[in-house]
């Protein structure tokens, strides 16, 4: 039997420790990420024909540059309409009022005049009186005609019938007042037409004002779905801005590593199609609501399920673009 010299012995086992180590220290998984971007759909709020496009994919624009404009004319057409409406509001709020003032004063006169009159029509009649009582009194001591009783009599009938008559006079006077609600009817009226009015032509110019689409945020135009002379209508994107400089990768870690990791901690990231690169990120968010990632582990392993947690690092670097890979390494 040949027997192993101590000194290979030695060797041997020294190489069997350096390789345990090594593969303990590569053993550990690499986390590769990918980078997103911020993307805003571009919309309209008004339906209607694309007349000009000012951008075409690629193009940089800045947060309120026109990109797109939609014909107005119709809009044009209503903000005029809702103009004359306030005019003839205007005009019949003027007309109300003037009526309401002069019914208001005429009848105030015609009502002071007519009790002025009734009045004068009762002194009458109460002195008509008077002195029809004397004159009875005069007629039954024979002092005075027939005649002159017949007289009395007439004219305290005709005190009482002016009474009367200043009493209707008084009471038409006073009724011409409802006149003066009338008018104030149809100013309530000319004043609600006006609300309705100013209302439809603030909502009008609301809406010409977004037949000009302009860039919600800076970045660069990725998508253009439109063209010149297209009908557009609410709801579907006509444009896509995408902001490369307001970017983060995320990256998927297994439950074992989050004790290992917090919000605020910094973090490498190494493109793998240029592994000589280097940023630098910032954890902002780890979500609470776990993942069971699509590679599960053999039972012939005696591993069980993988379950992970996405991590979002906030990067800001405008050459990671979106849908690159990268691996993450936490500091």
């Amino acid at each position: 039997m040949i027997r192993p010299n101590k000194w290979f012995v030695s060797v041997m086992v020294l190489l069997l420790l350096l390789t345990g180590c090594t593969a303990q220290k590569t053993g550990q998984e690499e986390l590769t990420g990918v980078v997103e971007a911020k993307e805003v759909d571009v919309n309209t709020k008004v339906p209607g024909r694309i007349v000009k496009l000012y951008v075409q994919e690629g193009q940089q624009v800045k947060a309120g540059d026109l990109l797109a404009k939609i014909d107005d004319e119709d809009l044009k057409a209503k903000e005029a309409q809702a103009l004359a409406g306030i005019a003839a509001a205007n005009g019949d709020i003027a007309k109300a009022a003037a009526g309401s003032k002069l019914s208001a004063d005429s009848t105030a006169a015609a009502v002071q005049k007519a009790e002025a009159a009734l009045a004068k029509a009762k002194a009458d009649a109460e002195l008509a009186r008077k002195t029809y009582e004397r004159m009875v009194e005069l007629h039954k001591a024979q002092a005075i005609s027939d005649q002159q009783m017949d007289s009395a009599e007439k004219d305290y009938k005709a005190a009482l019938a002016g009474v009367a008559a200043a009493e209707g006079d008084l009471a038409n006077a006073r009724a011409s007042r409802l006149q003066v609600d009338v008018y104030q009817a149809d100013m309530q009226r000319a004043e609600a037409a006006l609300a309705k009015a100013e209302s439809d032509l603030q909502q009008v110019r609301i809406n010409l004002k977004e037949t000009n689409i302009k860039a919600p945020c800076s970045g660069t135009i990725t998508s253009l779905n439109v063209e010149e002379g297209e009908m557009v209508s609410t709801g579907l994107p006509l444009m896509t801005v995408t902001d490369y400089a307001d970017n983060w990768v995320n990256v998927k870690v297994k439950q074992s590593v989050l004790d290992k990791i917090k919000e605020g901690q910094q973090a490498t990231l190494i493109p793998v199609s240029v592994p000589d690169k280097k940023y630098t990120g910032k954890i902002v968010d780890i979500s609470r609501k776990p993942e069971f990632a699509t590679a599960r582990a053999t039972n012939d392993r005696g591993e069980k399920d993988i379950v992970t947690y996405n991590v979002k690092i906030k990067v800001n670097s405008a050459q990671l673009r979106p849908g690159m890979s990268v691996q993450v390494k936490f500091e």
